[in-house]
């Protein structure tokens, strides 16, 4: 995953809330077909990019993120937004013929990302989840069968629609 591509990101959601979701939402789109080239592993709250953390990490260090920590009842909670000079760059990119090229091919994913975004927290995890596993190689109904077990919580069965409709 490229700085511009996960800057993008952040600028659709204005304010991206949780690294969590950040996860997730990266994974099920590369999953959905999008070319972030992220490697994940299963963790305890379903795909995980180590990688994808250090990206955001690093992009904080550089001043093109801002990163904001609240504390609620389940710990810290982080999100995310472009700098100013985030935003400076990412047009100055997007103006060249190079980041035109590549702001159009990361367009095809903007609605799907938007409404990733907007998606319950809860969801997002077990659609992930789910999808880890049928990207293993499991059909969809032995995708929610692990995912169940992994997880532990009816909860999982419910988010096979958003699956299914994020990477079929």
């Amino acid at each position: 995953m490229t700085r511009y591509q996960l800057a993008k990101l952040v600028s659709w959601a204005d304010r991206l809330h949780s690294r969590k979701r950040l996860q997730k939402l990266v994974y099920l789109l590369q999953a959905g077909g999008c070319s972030f080239e992220v490697d994940f592993v299963l963790h305890h709250y379903g795909p995980y990019s180590d990688e994808l953390a250090r990206l955001t990490d690093s992009m904080v260090q550089a001043g093109l993120l801002n990163e904001e920590c609240s504390s609620s009842a389940v710990g810290e909670q982080y999100s995310y937004r472009l700098t100013d000079a985030a935003k400076k760059q990412l047009a100055e990119f997007e103006a060249t013929n190079q980041g035109a090229l590549v702001a159009r091919e990361l367009s095809g994913f903007e609605r799907q990302a938007k409404e990733l975004l907007n998606e319950d927290l809860k969801k997002l995890e077990y659609a992930a989840t789910i999808g880890f596993f049928h990207n293993q190689g499991c059909n969809w109904q032995e995708a929610v069968e692990k995912a169940f077990k992994f997880k532990r919580t009816p909860a999982v069965r419910a988010a096979l629609p958003l699956a299914q409709k994020v990477l079929s």
